[in-house]
């Protein structure tokens, strides 16, 4: 095989141990007769260069070594170029803090084992989440402690990985009040009292394996998780549920399946995270989202994915 693969990587992801393994990286792929070419980004803003001026003729993959923050900018950058880039298998190398999408899929957590797995380059198409203005691979939410990790320090994240959400998530239960959604689906419109939502592509967010345990990247669905209002006594119970995956049946949850959700929320404009100077502000794949109203659909089988 002749051509090459696009590694992006972030090194300042998760545990900053990815660098490290750059030489396997290469290795792998160089085996199969593809150079690797790097693209090294640490900040957003930086990513309109990873396609400048390149010749995708030869580009057999995209490599994406860093958290779904890193990824969902990359592929935002590929989908909003259009053909021939959104046609480019994305491969994701799991080396941030959560990596939510990469568990869904069943890349394994260990780097080397992952990077083993993608070189293989077998590929397949998958459903793309999109609300407003962008893409998002794994969820789109908003609500009570659905922006935790825009606000965690970077420092302590690396430190603590996983644990750094749910402390700084302890935190804000003081501050927990019910938010007015109006939602509307393609079949219905209802209000809702909750305390956050998401709306998921995968099955995991934030680090929660199983918050929509039957989701799925290939049916041409989204699934609707949300937590009511209810007695703060109720809360610790019903996120037991949640990390063993035993609460969609549960009166506090709202769960459904669409293909196209509306959701606005009026009191989200009132406040309730005291670090956020933008509160009406949702967040997609762990980064600051669009504000609401939220336009949320899916888009089936748009995303090529190594697997």
């Amino acid at each position: 095989m002749k051509g090459y693969v696009l590694l992006v990587y972030n090194p300042a992801a998760g545990s900053q141990v990815f660098p490290a393994k750059l030489d396997y990286v290469a290795e792998v792929f160089q085996e199969k007769g593809l150079e690797v070419r790097l693209y090294r980004t640490g900040r957003e803003e930086t990513y309109g260069g990873v396609f400048e001026g390149r010749d995708l003729g030869g580009c057999k993959a995209v490599l994406v070594a860093g958290g779904d923050g890193t990824v969902n900018a990359v592929v935002n950058r590929m989908q909003g170029l259009g053909e021939p880039y959104r046609d480019i298998p994305l491969g994701i190398i799991p080396a941030g803090t959560a990596n939510d999408f990469a568990f869904h899929l069943g890349i394994p957590s260990n780097i080397s084992e992952a990077v083993d797995r993608l070189g293989a380059l077998q590929s397949k198409d998958i459903d793309l989440g999109h609300v407003n203005d962008r893409f998002f691979i794994n969820v789109c939410s908003g609500g009570l402690l659905t922006t935790i990790s825009q606000y965690v320090d970077p420092e302590l994240k690396n430190t603590l990985g996983k644990l750094a959400y749910y402390l700084k998530g302890v935190q804000q239960l003081p501050r927990f009040k019910k938010l007015d959604f109006t939602i509307t689906t393609e079949h219905w419109s209802r209000e809702e009292e909750l305390y956050l939502f998401l709306v998921l592509n995968g099955s995991s967010a934030g680090g929660f394996n199983a918050i929509g345990p039957d989701s799925s990247v290939e049916d041409g669905l989204l699934d609707f998780v949300g937590v009511r209002a209810c007695p703060i006594q109720d809360i610790p119970l019903l996120f037991a549920k949640i990390l063993m995956g035993d609460h969609l049946n549960d009166r506090n949850i709202l769960h459904f399946r669409a293909e196209r959700i509306t959701i606005d929320c009026k009191t989200c404009l009132e406040g309730w995270v005291e670090e956020a100077e933008g509160t009406g502000q949702s967040d997609v794949d762990g980064e600051a989202g669009p504000d609401f109203p939220l336009e949320i659909r899916v888009l089936p089988g748009r995303l090529k994915i190594l697997y």
